[in-house]
Formats: C-alpha cells, structure tokens, sequence
C-alpha cells in the first residue's frame, strides 16, 4: 500500500501528474482539442494507423481484455449479428470500439451511444453541470467551486457542516474526503484534493444512501444502491470466512470482465476492524451487518442492488428530466437521499454528479435484485433511430 496513494485507494496510483498536465492543457487550450477523438477526423485516421499495422480491428477478443461496461455491448452486438470489433493500439485495447451499420462506420468510446464526433457536453466538470442543474431548479448540493485555499475557506463560512471536497474533475471517490466537522479537517482536506489536481468543489455533506440512476435516450431509466463492502453475521463464521463466501462468488480485485469484486482483505480493512474492535478471527452474531470499507466502489467489493422497479415515479421523472435537460442520450446520475421509494422533493435529497461513462453492467449484474437489460435496450434504440 506504501507504493500507492492511499487517498486513491483501491486503485493503484502512483502519480496524479497527468492529471495537473490535464487542468492546465484545458486552462490554456479550452474546448479546443479538449479531447483528442472529438472529431471526425478521427476514424480516418484510425484507419491510416491500421494500414500499418499500428491499430488493429479485433472481432474476437478475449473477454478478460475488455471492461464489462464495455463487454456487455460487444456480446449483445455480436448476439444481433452486427460487425463490431474491439480497436487495439500498439497492442493494448483502450475502450475503443468500431461498428458498421448501413455500410457505415461507427467509432465509439465504451458505450455506442457515446458516438467519436458527435458533439458533446462534459457530463464530467462537476462545478458546471451543478450550475446547468441548479439553474433548471435540479436538487444539488449548496458548494463552489476554487482553486485557491483562502478562497474556498471563507466560502465555507456560507455553509453548514458536515461538508465534503472533491476534485472538479475525477472518478472512483480518489481524493474525495468526508464528511468534514470543521475548519482544521477542510484544510487538510483542500491539501489532500490539491494533491490530485489543483481544482477543488467545496459541498454540503448530504446524508443518505447512494443511488445510481442511468438514463438512456432520455426515456430509459434505470437505478440501483450502492452499498458499500459489508458481511451479516451468521453466529457461527468468522468474518474471514464469511469474506471468503462472499468473494467466492466475485471476480478478482484488478479483472476486467466482471462487474462484482472481491472485498481485499488488506490493510484498509485490517485497519477498519480494528477500529471495530475486531479482527477476521471474531464471529459475528446472526444477522449482524457491519461494514468493512467506506468507498462506494465496484473494486472495493460493494454490493449492487436493483432498485428500478421500487423506484418512486417522481424519482425516476426527475431523473429523466436531467437527461433531457443535459440533452443527452446517456448520463449516469449518483443520487443521495434517505430512501428512493420516497418523492426526492419530500426529503433531503441531491444530485451528486454525472457521468459520461458510467458503469451501466452494474444494472445488468445486480448482487441483489432483478437484472436490467441495459445493453439490450441501447441497441434497440440506436438501432431504431437508423
């Protein structure tokens, strides 16, 4: 763990130089080559660079090498027949993928509605899709947005806490810190977010559970709950057995293609019971639950559960309104609120986030609850728009 960063975890990194490069490539540059496949250009050469053996199209590649946000379009592609392949450069595959319909050629990027070419809004830019949610009377957190210390401290006397900072620009909780008690803990906190890039969102801490809500064009919705790596007790096992149980049925913690992990048995964890005063020896009484991780992350070992159809309407309307307010054809939307099968306007609620990428097998391999076929619904509909 030593080698790693330990506000990234569990994800292996060891430098977030790439991603200071990046705030100042988009400070000086702006939308301008913003992103290097935001073109049409870009298939063409693409196919310059198979010509010489640089890119490669692959129809049949092993599963193990494709994430399975990814994988879950590329088998129901191939189940409909479509010509579809994987694009692999100097022989690593990046999320890349091509099909040909109607003898044209398609490029996108994990999921075919997200089209290389088409023009796009950054689902990702926390700050900027707060102020297009806010301005549409959209539930979000009070925050702000700085880069500066001074700054983001004298906007925290405005807010009440708990609060909770987070880079602008970022993904699987790296550096995301709360919830905050004070003004010492903000300012350790502003020092750990600016290790990860030099802007920051300052938030109220919203108390709840996680939803994630997929909208897919703008009239498929679909939600689950994340819950965080947890074990029930059974009056007879020991934690390390029933962790074993669990990750018995889970792929490994670094695999591609699955959608559930194995809970790590690691330090962070040993550290966690510990701090419950226990260790993987301990039994826990029957239908005791207890919680061995705090991230709501997939290669943390959480667990998944369906929750589309116990959804409350007006959820699922507010939902879609995001993605026909965004304009979008697929968003991922995190939602914190007490319950989910309650109106999101009579509680505390809050749209977190969206996401341009987001990890839609999750509703199709729910830990618990009934699958979505959300791979089979994005084809219906691009299919039928052709």
């Amino acid at each position: 763990m030593s080698a790693y960063c330990k506000y990234c975890w569990p994800s292996k990194t060891k430098s977030h130089l790439n991603n200071h490069i990046e705030y100042y490539h988009d400070k000086l540059l702006g939308k301008f080559l913003k992103r290097k496949k935001q073109s049409n250009f870009w298939g063409k050469f693409l196919e310059i660079l198979a010509k010489i053996n640089i890119v490669k199209f692959v129809s049949n590649p092993d599963d193990s090498n494709l994430y399975n946000r990814s994988l879950i379009f590329f088998k129901e592609a191939k189940k409909r027949g479509l010509n579809v392949s994987a694009i692999q450069a100097f022989g690593k595959y990046d999320n890349t993928f091509k099909y040909i319909l109607n003898d044209q050629a398609i490029y996108y990027d994990g999921i075919p509605l997200n089209r290389i070419g088409d023009p796009i809004i950054d689902l990702d830019n926390k700050i900027e899709i707060k102020k297009i949610l806010q301005k549409n009377n959209l539930p979000v957190s009070t925050g702000g947005y700085f880069t500066k210390l001074d700054e983001a401290i004298q906007f925290s006397h405005l807010l009440t806490y708990p609060l909770i900072v987070k880079p602008n620009n970022g993904s699987l909780s790296h550096h995301v810190i709360g919830p905050i008690k004070n003004e010492q803990e903000l300012r350790k906190a502003i020092e750990i977010v600016q290790l990860y890039r030099p802007d920051f969102i300052i938030e109220e801490y919203i108390v709840g559970r996680l939803y994630r809500a997929t909208v897919i064009g703008k009239k498929h919705v679909f939600i689950c709950e994340k819950d965080p790596a947890n074990i029930i007790g059974n009056g007879q096992s020991t934690i390390a057995q029933l962790i074993s149980k669990k990750n018995s049925k889970r792929g490994k913690k670094d695999q591609f293609d699955t959608t559930l992990h194995e809970i790590p048995i690691d330090n962070v964890l040993k550290s966690k019971l510990q701090f419950l005063q226990l260790n993987l020896k301990s039994i826990l009484p029957k239908s005791k639950k207890i919680y061995l991780h705090e991230k709501f992350v997939l290669n943390a070992g959480c667990d998944i559960i369906s929750r589309t159809t116990s959804t409350h309407q007006e959820n699922k309307k507010l939902f879609l309104k995001v993605a026909q307010v965004l304009d979008v054809d697929i968003v991922g939307i995190d939602f914190i609120c007490a319950d989910i099968e309650r109106p999101w306007n009579k509680q505390k609620s809050a749209i977190i986030e969206t996401n341009s990428l987001p990890y839609v097998d999750m509703h199709q391999y729910p830990s618990q609850g009934v699958p979505d076929p959300v791979a089979k619904v994005v084809w219906d509909h691009i299919l039928a728009s052709k």
